[in-house]
């Protein structure tokens, strides 16, 4: 069961729509869809970020993607996750994202990566929270890594959003959400905050040396 990360070979995919629906409404739970690869297009992505829980420590990448073939419409958003487990007292048991209020979502992972499998995907009653469930036999010990998770959604704009890895407690990390319009101002600031570090970092270097 143990597979471990790669965030080279997720960022060279190009990939497709899903093979069978698991269309998630309000409340429900169902096995997840299997997802093949062609016909992607990448548009951010959060970069491999440090979590932890307090009871373990994780590795989380996240990526939204343009998708020709959505089920929902061409050119519809992928929200990607993907989490491996570093050293920890626990095992995960759970990957959630949010918020996808008053969105549709088709929920899955992709087939043919490496790592585990979810045994179901859910969608909180509050209609917020996607879950990709790893209890009993699937929870992800040692270095295990979850398979490439997948979100198809009926949107083509995105902001910020969270994403959690959780065993008794919740890692929190930065995801992506989807959206009604275009959030020019939020993914500028993003920018605008990296640059800065950026230039901070630069500062240093000059003063120390």
């Amino acid at each position: 069961m143990v597979k471990k990360f790669s965030y080279g070979l997720v960022c060279a995919f190009a990939f497709a729509s899903l093979a069978s629906a698991t269309i998630l409404t309000s409340g429900s739970t169902a096995p997840p869809s299997g997802f093949s690869n062609a016909g992607w297009t990448l548009l951010a992505s959060t970069g491999a970020q440090a979590i932890s829980s307090g009871t373990f420590t994780a590795t989380a990448h996240a990526w939204v993607y343009s998708d020709t073939n959505n089920s929902f419409c061409s050119g519809c958003l992928d929200f990607v996750y993907q989490v491996a487990l570093v050293s920890g007292l626990d095992p995960i048991e759970r990957i959630t994202a949010g918020s996808f209020t008053g969105f549709s979502t088709d929920v899955g992972y992709l087939t043919g990566s490496a790592g585990a499998t979810p045994g179901s995907v859910d969608r909180s009653v509050n209609d917020s929270v996607i879950g990709f469930n790893y209890g009993g036999a699937l929870a992800l010990t040692g270095t295990d890594s979850t398979k490439i998770l997948v979100i198809e959604t009926n949107t083509k704009f995105y902001k910020a959003g969270l994403m959690s890895a959780i065993d008794q407690q919740a890692a929190n990390g930065v995801g992506f959400a989807p959206a009604s319009a275009p959030e020019s101002s939020s993914i500028t600031m993003l920018g605008a905050g990296l640059i800065l570090l950026g230039l901070l970092r630069i500062r240093r270097k000059s003063l120390n040396g």
